[in-house]
């Protein structure tokens, strides 16, 4: 049996505190508290939030706030979703430097780490500077995840400690604490709403990834079923894509608040194919600068992409089960067991998307809607890595 790699147990928790921040994230958008704090990374100026009536009454006179006065059940949501996020990013750091510690011989790690620290820098120089660094802070991110990219065409990926995904996953926890700022910055911008709830579900599906390579143990299949194997990695990767895409609608969906344009089922607004405008829904060319808490768009803008989102459902649970079926057939083991995982995670997020609609919107359940998604993520994201990287028992017998 294979060792398990040193940072294994370390990313676990880093999972776990991310599961814990996608689910903040969910609920503080569907508080609407997504502006509870106008400044970042402060909360009205405070390291957490101003809570007692002489704070409260500070900050409501300070100049920069008199257009956004203190709304106590906003704040606390959102600045203790930040301060998770930044725990999360700190871990990813740690990861990081437990990894180059334990890195193969000779593998190249010291520009990396230039290249990160010069990243770090430019954010915290926004902190202070304000968005005339934006455009600098973009080329940074730029060139060290080229960087990362053209280590990983000359050197490949290493069977020995994984350096280059934990550099990746930290470059991107940066980026997402970045799309976080713009989001209360550019007034919950829909592209940038959407930018920071993907970002969210790639940290944590790129992190699930990092355990399952730091775990070590490839499945074992029996070698008459390795032909089923080779088969069956296009249509996982294909229904990993379909997944991302539909999460895409999701997050296009809560972002500019369609999610009750349909309150009916299985028609919407009581007719089945209701008025639509896609061309207004599915407009990523909105400007900036209007406040869009609440949402800008028209009725039938808001019912196309919600329309959208219930016909990607269908499109994906048509495909996971295809994929389930093929994963029973192929034999038992873990491809068997899969196609049962992928089952019930898919019937357990279709019944909480009916439950959104059926029980009139209820908080626990849109929340478990988001976090069960991510699960659908994550079991794709096991689906793949184990097809990709299984053996035959014979190898290993």
């Amino acid at each position: 049996m294979k060792q398990t790699k040193p940072g294994y147990r370390l990313t676990l928790l880093a999972c776990a505190l991310a599961v814990v921040v996608v689910g903040l994230g969910a609920f503080t958008r569907l508080v609407d508290a997504g502006l509870g704090c106008p400044d970042w990374p402060t909360c009205y100026g405070h390291v957490l939030w101003p809570d007692t009536h002489e704070e409260i009454a500070a900050a409501n006179a300070h100049p920069d706030f008199e257009h956004t006065p203190v709304e106590s059940h906003k704040t606390w949501p959102e600045q203790v979703h930040r301060l998770f996020a930044s725990s999360l990013g700190l871990l990813g750091l740690i990861i990081l430097g437990l990894s180059i510690r334990k890195r193969p011989q000779g593998h190249p790690w010291k520009a990396t780490v230039a290249l990160l620290g010069i990243l770090i820098g430019g954010t915290v120089a926004r902190i202070v500077y304000g968005d005339i660094l934006d455009h600098y802070l973009w080329k940074m991110m730029a060139v060290y995840f080229l960087w990362l990219a053209y280590q990983y065409v000359r050197v490949g990926t290493s069977t020995g400690q994984p350096v280059k995904l934990p550099a990746f996953i930290a470059g991107f926890l940066i980026l997402q604490g970045l799309f976080g700022m713009w989001t209360v910055t550019l007034k919950l911008w829909p592209q940038v709403v959407t930018a920071h709830l993907l970002g969210g579900f790639t940290v944590f599906a790129l992190l699930w990834l990092l355990a399952l390579r730091l775990r070590n143990r490839p499945w074992q299949i029996r070698a008459h079923s390795m032909a089923a194997v080779d088969a069956l990695r296009p249509l996982a990767l294909a229904a990993l894509l379909v997944v991302v895409v539909q999460i895409a609608l999701g997050g296009w969906t809560t972002s500019n608040y369609a999610a009750v344009a349909c309150p009916d089922l299985p028609t919407c607004q009581n007719e089945w194919l209701p008025e639509m405008n896609f061309a207004d829904g599915f407009n990523i060319n909105q400007h900036i600068g209007p406040n869009y808490l609440g949402g800008t768009m028209d009725n039938a803008a808001r019912v196309a992409i919600h329309f959208s989102h219930r016909v990607g459902a269908i499109i994906t649970a048509l495909v996971l089960l295809i994929l389930a079926y093929r994963l029973r057939r192929a034999g038992p083991g873990p491809l068997r067991r899969m196609a049962l995982v992928v089952v019930g995670v898919l019937a357990l997020q279709i019944s909480l998307g009916l439950g959104n609609i059926l029980l009139k919107f209820p908080l626990w359940v849109a929340v478990s809607h988001n976090l069960v998604g991510a699960l659908l993520l994550l079991t794709m994201v096991t689906l793949n890595y184990g097809l990709r990287t299984a053996v035959s028992t014979e190898q290993t017998s």
